[in-house]
Protein backbone atom coordinates (compact mmCIF):
# COMPACT_ATOMS: atom_id res chain seq x y z
CA UNK A 1 0.00 0.00 0.00
CA UNK A 2 2.59 2.49 0.80
CA UNK A 3 5.96 3.18 -1.75
CA UNK A 4 8.60 3.08 0.82
CA UNK A 5 6.79 3.03 4.28
CA UNK A 6 10.16 3.84 6.00
CA UNK A 7 11.01 6.99 3.34
CA UNK A 8 7.42 8.44 4.05
CA UNK A 9 7.55 8.03 7.92
CA UNK A 10 11.01 9.80 8.05
CA UNK A 11 9.38 12.68 5.72
CA UNK A 12 6.41 12.55 7.96
CA UNK A 13 8.00 12.52 10.81
CA UNK A 14 10.61 15.98 9.60
CA UNK A 15 7.32 17.88 7.95
CA UNK A 16 5.80 17.40 11.47
CA UNK A 17 8.18 18.77 13.43
CA UNK A 18 9.07 21.37 11.33
CA UNK A 19 5.31 22.26 11.22
CA UNK A 20 5.29 21.97 14.91
CA UNK A 21 8.43 24.09 15.65
CA UNK A 22 7.23 26.81 12.94
CA UNK A 23 3.71 27.09 14.65
CA UNK A 24 5.36 27.49 18.14
CA UNK A 25 8.19 29.96 17.09
CA UNK A 26 5.40 32.01 14.39
CA UNK A 27 2.52 32.06 16.95
CA UNK A 28 0.31 30.57 15.06
CA UNK A 29 -1.13 29.01 18.13
CA UNK A 30 -4.60 31.00 18.95
CA UNK A 31 -3.98 30.54 22.87
CA UNK A 32 -0.56 31.08 24.48
CA UNK A 33 0.89 27.76 25.02
CA UNK A 34 3.26 27.67 28.26
CA UNK A 35 6.38 27.35 27.90
CA UNK A 36 7.38 23.87 29.09
CA UNK A 37 4.34 22.22 27.50
CA UNK A 38 6.02 23.90 23.83
CA UNK A 39 9.04 22.15 25.23
CA UNK A 40 7.74 18.82 26.00
CA UNK A 41 6.19 19.12 22.43
CA UNK A 42 9.14 19.56 20.42
CA UNK A 43 10.58 16.35 22.80
CA UNK A 44 8.12 14.40 21.76
CA UNK A 45 8.00 14.83 17.91
CA UNK A 46 12.02 14.44 18.00
CA UNK A 47 11.86 10.90 20.36
CA UNK A 48 9.50 9.85 17.42
CA UNK A 49 11.78 10.72 15.21
CA UNK A 50 14.39 9.16 16.17
CA UNK A 51 12.46 5.95 16.76
CA UNK A 52 11.61 5.04 13.52
CA UNK A 53 13.11 2.14 12.09
CA UNK A 54 13.52 -0.36 9.46
CA UNK A 55 11.09 -2.64 10.83
CA UNK A 56 7.84 -3.33 9.95
CA UNK A 57 6.19 -3.12 12.78
CA UNK A 58 7.91 -0.05 14.50
CA UNK A 59 7.43 1.88 11.43
CA UNK A 60 3.86 0.82 12.16
CA UNK A 61 3.71 1.96 15.35
CA UNK A 62 5.92 4.99 14.64
CA UNK A 63 3.15 5.60 11.92
CA UNK A 64 0.27 5.47 14.06
CA UNK A 65 1.86 7.62 16.96
CA UNK A 66 2.56 10.50 14.43
CA UNK A 67 -1.01 10.40 13.42
CA UNK A 68 -2.24 10.75 16.68
CA UNK A 69 0.33 13.81 17.04
CA UNK A 70 -1.01 15.59 14.25
CA UNK A 71 -4.38 14.47 14.97
CA UNK A 72 -4.28 16.54 18.45
CA UNK A 73 -3.10 19.42 16.67
CA UNK A 74 -5.50 19.24 13.73
CA UNK A 75 -8.02 21.48 15.20
CA UNK A 76 -5.80 24.64 15.42
CA UNK A 77 -5.05 24.20 12.07
CA UNK A 78 -7.78 23.79 10.19
CA UNK A 79 -10.08 26.18 12.53
CA UNK A 80 -12.15 28.24 10.22
CA UNK A 81 -9.57 27.49 7.39
CA UNK A 82 -12.81 27.13 4.77
CA UNK A 83 -15.64 29.39 6.90
CA UNK A 84 -17.68 31.28 4.01
CA UNK A 85 -16.55 28.29 1.54
CA UNK A 86 -19.93 26.78 0.06
CA UNK A 87 -19.18 23.59 -0.75
CA UNK A 88 -20.63 20.36 -2.77
CA UNK A 89 -19.89 17.31 -2.51
CA UNK A 90 -19.98 14.36 -4.66
CA UNK A 91 -19.05 10.84 -3.92
CA UNK A 92 -18.43 9.19 -7.04
CA UNK A 93 -16.24 5.96 -5.42
CA UNK A 94 -18.13 3.61 -2.94
CA UNK A 95 -16.82 3.82 0.11
CA UNK A 96 -18.88 5.88 2.34
CA UNK A 97 -16.35 5.20 5.31
CA UNK A 98 -14.49 8.20 2.81
CA UNK A 99 -17.52 10.43 2.68
CA UNK A 100 -18.07 10.60 6.76
CA UNK A 101 -14.04 11.16 6.83
CA UNK A 102 -14.19 14.13 4.00
CA UNK A 103 -17.61 15.26 5.95
CA UNK A 104 -15.87 15.90 9.21
CA UNK A 105 -12.85 17.43 7.31
CA UNK A 106 -14.98 20.03 5.62
CA UNK A 107 -16.93 20.76 8.77
CA UNK A 108 -13.90 20.92 10.90
CA UNK A 109 -12.51 23.68 9.19
CA UNK A 110 -16.13 25.42 8.77
CA UNK A 111 -16.67 25.05 5.15
CA UNK A 112 -20.90 25.30 4.49
CA UNK A 113 -21.76 21.59 3.00
CA UNK A 114 -24.56 22.83 0.71
CA UNK A 115 -25.36 19.11 -1.03
CA UNK A 116 -24.19 15.36 -0.72
CA UNK A 117 -24.53 13.51 -3.78
CA UNK A 118 -23.75 9.54 -4.11
CA UNK A 119 -23.78 8.25 -7.88
CA UNK A 120 -24.83 4.92 -7.37
CA UNK A 121 -24.01 1.76 -9.70
CA UNK A 122 -26.67 2.21 -11.48
CA UNK A 123 -25.02 4.73 -13.29
CA UNK A 124 -22.63 2.49 -15.11
CA UNK A 125 -25.47 -0.03 -15.60
CA UNK A 126 -27.84 1.60 -17.90
CA UNK A 127 -28.25 -0.35 -21.06
CA UNK A 128 -29.43 1.88 -24.53
CA UNK A 129 -32.83 2.36 -23.97
CA UNK A 130 -32.84 3.47 -20.40
CA UNK A 131 -30.26 6.19 -21.75
CA UNK A 132 -32.10 6.80 -24.28
CA UNK A 133 -35.14 7.17 -22.45
CA UNK A 134 -33.45 9.59 -18.97
CA UNK A 135 -31.66 11.93 -21.97
CA UNK A 136 -35.12 12.57 -23.67
CA UNK A 137 -36.55 13.55 -20.41
CA UNK A 138 -33.63 15.66 -19.51
CA UNK A 139 -33.89 17.33 -22.70
CA UNK A 140 -37.80 18.28 -22.39
CA UNK A 141 -36.48 19.97 -19.10
CA UNK A 142 -33.23 21.46 -20.39
CA UNK A 143 -33.63 21.01 -24.41
CA UNK A 144 -29.67 22.50 -24.67
CA UNK A 145 -28.31 19.49 -23.38
CA UNK A 146 -26.64 17.12 -25.74
CA UNK A 147 -28.25 14.20 -27.47
CA UNK A 148 -25.76 11.65 -26.09
CA UNK A 149 -25.15 10.37 -22.53
CA UNK A 150 -22.89 13.33 -21.65
CA UNK A 151 -26.04 14.71 -21.53
CA UNK A 152 -26.80 13.54 -17.89
CA UNK A 153 -22.78 14.70 -17.32
CA UNK A 154 -23.43 17.88 -17.88
CA UNK A 155 -26.94 17.83 -15.97
CA UNK A 156 -25.44 16.24 -12.69
CA UNK A 157 -22.23 18.74 -13.03
CA UNK A 158 -24.64 21.29 -13.54
CA UNK A 159 -27.32 20.40 -10.84
CA UNK A 160 -24.80 20.37 -8.36
CA UNK A 161 -22.84 23.71 -8.70
CA UNK A 162 -25.00 25.94 -11.02
CA UNK A 163 -28.11 27.66 -10.55
CA UNK A 164 -31.32 25.95 -12.36
CA UNK A 165 -30.58 22.73 -12.41
CA UNK A 166 -32.39 21.47 -9.11
CA UNK A 167 -35.37 19.38 -11.13
CA UNK A 168 -32.49 17.79 -13.69
CA UNK A 169 -30.97 16.37 -9.99
CA UNK A 170 -34.33 15.17 -9.11
CA UNK A 171 -34.59 13.23 -12.80
CA UNK A 172 -31.54 11.92 -11.95
CA UNK A 173 -32.07 11.03 -8.53
CA UNK A 174 -35.96 9.68 -9.36
CA UNK A 175 -34.19 7.42 -12.10
CA UNK A 176 -31.99 5.74 -9.31
CA UNK A 177 -28.62 7.31 -10.88
CA UNK A 178 -28.02 9.40 -7.59
CA UNK A 179 -28.82 9.53 -3.90
CA UNK A 180 -28.90 12.96 -2.53
CA UNK A 181 -28.97 15.47 0.46
CA UNK A 182 -28.97 19.10 0.84
CA UNK A 183 -29.78 22.56 -1.27
CA UNK A 184 -29.22 21.95 -4.74
CA UNK A 185 -30.70 25.62 -5.79
CA UNK A 186 -27.57 27.58 -4.32
CA UNK A 187 -24.90 27.76 -6.89
CA UNK A 188 -21.23 26.67 -5.45
CA UNK A 189 -17.57 27.35 -6.21
CA UNK A 190 -16.20 24.37 -4.65
CA UNK A 191 -16.91 20.57 -5.61
CA UNK A 192 -15.23 17.82 -2.91
CA UNK A 193 -15.31 14.14 -4.66
CA UNK A 194 -15.11 11.30 -3.17
CA UNK A 195 -13.06 8.81 -4.75
CA UNK A 196 -11.81 4.71 -4.35
CA UNK A 197 -13.61 2.07 -5.31
CA UNK A 198 -13.34 -1.44 -3.83
CA UNK A 199 -13.20 -3.64 -7.36
CA UNK A 200 -11.06 -3.39 -10.40
CA UNK A 201 -13.81 -4.25 -12.42
CA UNK A 202 -15.87 -0.98 -12.37
CA UNK A 203 -14.11 1.27 -14.02
CA UNK A 204 -15.66 4.23 -11.69
CA UNK A 205 -12.70 7.22 -12.23
CA UNK A 206 -12.57 6.67 -15.91
CA UNK A 207 -16.58 6.97 -16.42
CA UNK A 208 -17.75 8.91 -13.66
CA UNK A 209 -15.13 11.41 -12.23
CA UNK A 210 -13.08 11.75 -15.44
CA UNK A 211 -16.56 13.26 -17.08
CA UNK A 212 -17.97 15.03 -14.42
CA UNK A 213 -14.55 16.62 -13.80
CA UNK A 214 -14.02 18.10 -17.80
CA UNK A 215 -17.23 19.10 -16.82
CA UNK A 216 -17.03 21.49 -13.93
CA UNK A 217 -13.95 22.59 -15.24
CA UNK A 218 -15.65 24.29 -18.46
CA UNK A 219 -17.67 25.95 -16.19
CA UNK A 220 -14.75 27.08 -14.03
CA UNK A 221 -15.71 24.99 -10.31
CA UNK A 222 -13.09 24.50 -8.80
CA UNK A 223 -12.39 20.09 -7.98
CA UNK A 224 -10.60 18.92 -5.48
CA UNK A 225 -10.38 14.81 -4.35
CA UNK A 226 -10.27 12.28 -1.79
CA UNK A 227 -9.63 8.55 -0.61
CA UNK A 228 -9.03 6.36 1.72
CA UNK A 229 -5.32 5.36 2.49
CA UNK A 230 -6.87 1.67 2.27
CA UNK A 231 -8.66 1.79 -1.25
CA UNK A 232 -8.31 -1.30 -3.00
CA UNK A 233 -8.52 1.05 -6.37
CA UNK A 234 -7.26 4.25 -6.29
CA UNK A 235 -8.94 6.84 -8.63
CA UNK A 236 -5.69 9.78 -8.07
CA UNK A 237 -4.42 8.70 -11.38
CA UNK A 238 -7.40 10.18 -12.95
CA UNK A 239 -7.13 12.97 -10.73
CA UNK A 240 -3.59 13.80 -11.89
CA UNK A 241 -4.64 13.20 -15.60
CA UNK A 242 -7.07 16.05 -15.12
CA UNK A 243 -5.15 18.62 -12.95
CA UNK A 244 -6.88 18.53 -10.32
CA UNK A 245 -5.49 19.03 -6.18
CA UNK A 246 -6.55 15.18 -4.78
CA UNK A 247 -4.97 13.31 -1.14
CA UNK A 248 -5.45 10.18 -0.64
CA UNK A 249 -5.43 9.76 2.97
CA UNK A 250 -8.66 11.12 4.27
CA UNK A 251 -9.09 8.74 6.71
CA UNK A 252 -5.65 10.03 8.51
CA UNK A 253 -5.22 12.88 10.56
CA UNK A 254 -2.45 13.92 7.94
CA UNK A 255 -4.82 13.85 4.95
CA UNK A 256 -8.05 15.39 6.98
CA UNK A 257 -5.60 18.64 7.10
CA UNK A 258 -4.38 18.40 3.93
CA UNK A 259 -8.11 18.61 2.91
CA UNK A 260 -8.52 22.19 3.95
CA UNK A 261 -5.64 23.12 2.39
CA UNK A 262 -6.65 21.85 -0.50
CA UNK A 263 -9.13 24.15 -2.03
CA UNK A 264 -5.81 26.62 -2.53
CA UNK A 265 -3.17 24.42 -3.58
CA UNK A 266 -1.14 23.48 -6.71
CA UNK A 267 -2.88 20.82 -8.37
CA UNK A 268 -0.61 17.82 -7.21
CA UNK A 269 -1.27 14.01 -5.45
CA UNK A 270 -0.78 14.60 -1.67
CA UNK A 271 -0.67 12.33 0.78
CA UNK A 272 0.53 8.60 1.53
CA UNK A 273 0.58 6.34 -1.57
CA UNK A 274 3.17 5.52 -4.31
CA UNK A 275 1.19 8.28 -6.65
CA UNK A 276 1.34 10.79 -4.08
CA UNK A 277 3.65 13.80 -5.35
CA UNK A 278 4.01 15.38 -1.97
CA UNK A 279 2.52 15.00 1.76
CA UNK A 280 1.60 18.02 2.58
CA UNK A 281 0.11 21.11 0.61
CA UNK A 282 3.21 24.05 1.01
CA UNK A 283 0.91 26.26 3.03
CA UNK A 284 0.75 24.15 5.68
CA UNK A 285 4.26 24.22 6.59
CA UNK A 286 4.14 28.06 5.87
CA UNK A 287 1.04 28.83 8.30
CA UNK A 288 -0.65 30.45 5.50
Amino acid sequence: MYADLRYHLVSLAAVFLALSVGMLIGGLFLQATPQETQQRLVRRIQEDLARITVESDRNRLGFERMDEAFRSLAPRLVRERLKARRVAVVQTGDDDRALADTLKALRNAGAEVVSVTIVTTRWLELGDEDKQSIIQELRTLKPNLPEDFSAVVKALANGVALFGYNQAVEILKREGLVRTSGDYTLPCRYVVIVGGSSSPDVPRAAEVDRPLIRQWQSTGIQIVATERRDCAVSHVPVYRETDIASVDCIDTALGQVTLAFLLEAEPAAYGLKDSAERILPDAVLEGR
